[in-house]
């Protein structure tokens, strides 16, 4: 995508490109640095099975039947799991990279901790309307893993973009 500019010699209004291998990479990232704390810090803390927050994210694509047994590894669940949330962590950083394509690294990372954090807020309150069972994890470590995330897409999105214009 191209700056478009209304007058030339006065930008009024302009959209910017963004690097969207640079998205991409970071969503994948971000997300697969989520996934890892979430199957981690569940059964540390809280002693749950490390695929019950995988059946959660199952359950979207495949009904909440998915969460049935969420302490056993199930394929089926949890593949639809991963293409689920690798799907929506791409999208969400790309749009995201939109945020902060013109931010400085610092303040692009505590913009995409901040982002996550609505993220959290809407996945958790308004996307329960469709998937109640998100409202079961209502918790300082959801919070946490959306945070991080966030701050790590806009992190690694500057980090890559950086290094596509070196």
């Amino acid at each position: 995508m191209a700056n478009i500019d209304v007058h030339p010699d006065k930008r009024v209004a302009s959209a910017h490109a963004i690097n969207w291998s640079a998205a991409v990479g970071a969503g994948i990232i971000g997300g697969l640095v989520f996934a890892v704390l979430e199957v981690t810090l569940r059964p540390l803390l809280q002693g749950m099975s490390p695929w019950a927050p995988l059946h959660m994210i199952g359950a979207i694509v495949l009904g909440p039947g998915a969460m049935a047994t969420p302490d056993v590894f199930d394929l089926k669940v949890i593949s639809a799991a991963v293409v689920v949330h690798l799907v929506l962590a791409v999208v969400y950083a790309i749009v995201l990279a939109f945020i902060v394509a013109r931010l400085e690294v610092g303040t692009a990372t505590l913009v995409g901790a901040v982002y996550g954090f609505a993220l959290y807020l809407v996945n958790f309150y308004v996307f329960t309307r469709w998937f109640p069972w998100f409202a079961d994890a209502r918790d300082w470590i959801s919070i946490l893993t959306h945070v991080v995330q966030g701050g790590l897409w806009a992190y690694v999105y500057k980090m890559l973009e950086r290094r596509a214009t070196a």
